[in-house]
């Protein structure tokens, strides 16, 4: 046999496979959730209740769902291993274009989403990545 010691680059391929088929069934709960929070709860009834549960789902649901489909891309576009940091990213990055949709969304409930709100927000959002994306790049 051959016990060649794993390089460091080695220890961190682990099947990503597991990680998204989790994120995967998180996704698919999330998605049940938000339907059965458009379809069961009345909005006119318990408007805080109702947007809590509407918002929170919403977040999870998107984020989960952006973040696969980035993963999908970059796997696609790559042709190397794809590592759990790739994952991560695409998790985070997932998760802030799901907090700018949802929060374009609120502001449209409140009647205040403008296309320079919209463009301001978006700018926030790539801005928060470029900074976690280069402390990425420092590590």
């Amino acid at each position: 046999m051959d016990k060649t010691p794993m390089k460091h680059r080695d220890l961190l391929f682990i099947p990503q496979l597991r990680i998204v088929a989790v994120i995967l069934m998180i996704t698919i709960l999330s998605w049940i959730a938000l339907l059965l929070v458009i379809f069961k709860l009345d909005p006119y009834s318990s408007t805080k209740l109702a947007l809590g549960f509407f918002f929170t789902s919403a977040l999870l649901a998107l984020s989960g769902t952006f973040s696969i489909l980035l993963f999908l891309i970059k796997r696609w576009r790559s042709e190397d291993r794809i590592y759990v940091k790739s994952v991560m990213i695409s998790l985070r990055q997932g998760f802030l274009l799901a907090l700018c949709t949802c929060l374009c969304l609120g502001l449209l409930i409140l009647g205040l989403l403008r296309i320079w709100n919209g463009f301001l927000l978006a700018i926030l959002i790539i801005l928060i990545e470029f900074y976690f994306s280069r402390q990425d790049d420092l590590k």
